[in-house]
This record gives structure tokens, C-alpha cells and sequence, in this order.
């Protein structure tokens, strides 16, 4: 009986000091919310400027005036640190942030343009050693300028900047299909095995001065606005060239990344007279290899609805209908295959196709990866489309009929 109650004191001793709790808090009003990053090049040096776009609670929080009774405070203030490399930068930003800088609310990581054509490679180790930066933290490319001023600029509809262009991309993304939601792993990924990746790029249109003012917020129509512009194709990790509308619209066909948009249709000699929704899209890839080669055969299976008509068309008529749908397959496969000779023209594999390859036949992959760009480019690529119109909306003939 002794023993069992020495025992159970010897355990309690050493058990103890283990449930002593909160040993490496971090009070509240001890850290500075970071909501975006920039990444830049430092001028005249190789070192990283990075950009932190803060929260000021005081003014997020609703029914609170900031600091001093000011109304006038901004939302986010942007502080800057440079270094030899991001860990670097974070450090030496404590010279002038009050707070420890806090990476667990981190939405948006934004790379510079002239940074993205240096090469990403060597940046996101860090993102993937730090406890704090999650993997699904988003992603995207400066277009046309520096990461610093896109981090800079306030929006009206929300108070945090971070917010407001985070849920364009995922808007955009998801009913208009030319960009694509992007985050750290899924550039990670194809940067250390096959492929290339694909990042949406954002830009500033206005007087960028103006746009990290309060002013800019008090009007109807703000000077100065963030858009989600392209999607930036890169090779070896740098960035080569942007993809606009429709060509980066048929990249997500091929990565079957494409959930919703409008494809226009000429109608009775009018051109884009007649649009359609894209609904449901899938997208199958398959890979043989013939005479040494290899062949990718990529079916579209897509289902729509009539969105809008502009011209005299009698839409109860099944022989329209199967007209259409022809027209609007067509219509996809050009916009695929068009994008399919950029990606090969610049020899960077961004559909995964040598993934794809790997998967059917890898003892092929083996002998053509030390050459795979060279070899997508000159592989052959089919593209099958089968295109079904679901619905025709509220009325089958457009009053345009009844008008003439």
C-alpha cells in the first residue's frame, strides 16, 4: 500500500511542472496583425524589402475611435524592413514597428513584378519552416510595379485592404474564370517537381499616392483601385510573360480549375450577340507516348445556360439548341489550344502535363524529364469538347423576335 502511494506522489512531482500553462504567451497588445506582405528587391542591392500591412485595431473595431479621438486614422498602417533575406527583413522591421509582428492572420503575400522575374525560388522556405505563415495564405504577382504600393492602397467596402482584395480573387475566380485562386502550396508544389506554376496578378489603377490616403475613400468613385488583373506564367521559376482574358481563361479549362464564366457567341451575323454561362465544366487529361513522343488528349465535358440573346432566335427549336452547342464547343477548343501554344511557345509546362505523363507512363518520364521543356513544346496535344446548354432562362424567344 506504501508503495503504491510513493509511486503515485513521484509521478505527481514529475507531472506537475508540466502543466504549467501559458509559460510563452503573447498578450494581445503585445503583437502587430499582419494581414499582407510584400516582397520586393532592395534599389542598388540584392537584399529583400519587405512591405507589412498592419492592423490598427482600434479603428477596425466597430463603434471604437482610434487612438487620440481621431476619426481620420487609417485601417492598416504599412511598415518596411529590408534584409539578406525574409526572416532578415522581419527582424530589423522591429526598429520601427512597437509591436512583435504576428503572421498567423496573414492573407495575401505579394511579389513584386521585377521580383518575380529574378526568380521565387529560393523565397517560400521560410513560409514553410514558420509556425506562424500557413500554407494557404494567398498569392499574387504586382503587375506593372512593386509589391510595396499594392499593399499601400485602401479600399471602401472593406476596412481592411488585405480583405478587399483577397475576396475579389476569390470572386473573380470563381464566376469569371481569367484568374485563378492561388496559395503558397500550390506554387510550392510544381517549383519542386514537375511543371511550372501559374500566379494571378494584381494591379494598381490610379495615382497610387492617392490611394493610401483616407480622401480616397470619401467618393463615390475611389481615384485610385486594386484589380486582379492576368495570370503570370512562369519558367524555371521566373516570371516570362502575363496571360490575358481568354488566354488565361483556357489555361484553367486544361487544369480543370475553370468553375464558372460567360462565353460569348456570334448569332444571325451579329458578332458576341449571344452569351452563356458556364455552369459545370470537367476536364480529363490522358498521356500516351507514340513513335517516342508524347501525346496529351484532353476532354472537356462543359453544361451552360442561355444568359443573354440579342438577336431573333427561336431557342425552342432543338435543332438551335444542338447549333449552339456545337458553335460553343468550337468556341472552347480554340481558346484551349491557344493557350496551349503560348504555354509551349515559351516551353513552360503550367498544366502538369509532365505529372500527367509520370502517372501513365513512368519509365518514359524518366528518359524525357532533364528535357521536358523543350519536349512540351513539341509534344502533340488534342483537344475534345463536349458542350450541353441546359437551360434557356425565364423565356425561350428574346423580345428582339417580337419587336421585328
Amino acid at each position: 500500500m506504501k508503495a503504491k502511494w510513493i509511486i503515485t506522489i513521484v509521478l505527481l512531482i514529475f507531472i506537475v511542472p508540466l502543466l504549467t500553462s501559458c509559460w510563452n504567451r503573447r498578450e494581445l497588445k503585445d503583437l502587430a496583425i499582419v494581414a499582407a506582405m510584400g516582397v520586393d528587391k532592395a534599389p542598388k542591392t540584392d537584399n529583400f524589402k519587405v512591405s507589412f500591412q498592419i492592423v490598427n485595431p482600434g479603428t477596425v473595431a466597430t463603434g471604437v475611435v482610434a487612438g487620440g479621438g481621431s476619426q481620420m486614422a487609417t485601417p492598416v498602417t504599412v511598415y518596411t524592413g529590408t534584409g539578406k533575406n525574409l526572416f532578415e527583413a522581419i527582424r530589423k522591421a522591429s526598429q520601427k514597428v512597437p509591436r512583435q509582428l504576428f503572421f498567423a492572420h496573414l492573407q495575401l503575400l505579394v511579389i513584386g513584378e521585377s521580383f518575380a522575374k529574378q526568380g521565387v525560388n529560393d523565397l517560400f522556405d521560410f513560409s514553410e519552416r514558420s509556425h506562424e505563415i500557413r500554407l494557404t495564405t494567398m498569392l499574387l504577382i504586382a503587375k506593372g510595379s512593386e509589391a510595396e504600393p499594392i499593399v499601400r492602397i485602401l479600399a471602401p467596402l472593406e476596412k481592411i485592404p488585405a480583405n478587399d482584395i483577397a475576396g475579389k480573387l476569390k470572386t473573380t475566380s470563381r464566376i469569371w474564370s481569367e484568374n485563378i485562386r492561388v496559395e503558397l502550396d500550390d506554387v510550392i508544389k510544381p517549383l519542386q517537381g514537375e511543371g511550372e506554376p501559374i500566379i494571378s496578378g494584381v494591379k494598381i489603377v490610379g495615382d497610387p499616392e492617392v490611394g493610401n490616403k483616407n480622401s480616397n475613400l470619401r467618393q463615390t468613385n475611389p481615384t485610385t483601385r486594386v484589380d486582379i488583373a492576368g495570370i503570370a506564367l512562369f519558367k524555371n521559376g521566373k516570371l516570362k510573360r502575363w496571360l490575358n482574358g481568354n488566354e488565361g481563361r483556357g489555361v484553367l479549362w486544361i487544369r480543370n480549375e475553370m468553375k464558372g464564366t460567360v462565353v460569348n457567341l456570334d448569332c444571325k451575323d451579329q458578332k458576341d450577340a449571344l452569351g452563356i454561362e458556364i455552369t459545370r465544366s470537367q476536364t480529363k487529361v490522358k498521356a500516351k507516348v507514340q513513335t517516342r513522343k508524347p501525346v496529351f488528349h484532353i476532354y472537356i465535358r462543359e453544361e451552360g445556360n442561355v444568359s443573354e440573346v440579342r438577336c431573333p432566335l427561336d431557342l425552342s427549336k432543338a435543332e438551335e439548341i444542338t447549333k449552339l452547342e456545337k458553335q460553343w464547343a468550337l468556341e472552347t477548343k480554340k481558346e484551349v489550344m491557344k493557350a496551349v501554344k503560348i504555354a509551349q511557345s515559351e516551353e513552360s509546362d503550367i498544366f502538369g502535363f509532365g505529372v500527367t505523363l509520370n502517372r501513365s507512363n513512368p519509365k518514359a518520364w524518366k528518359k524525357m524529364k532533364k528535357e521536358w521543356g523543350k519536349i512540351f513544346a513539341d509534344s502533340k496535344v488534342d483537344v475534345t469538347v463536349d458542350a450541353f446548354i441546359r437551360r434557356s432562362g425565364m423565356r425561350v424567344k428574346p423580345y428582339v423576335t417580337e419587336i421585328e
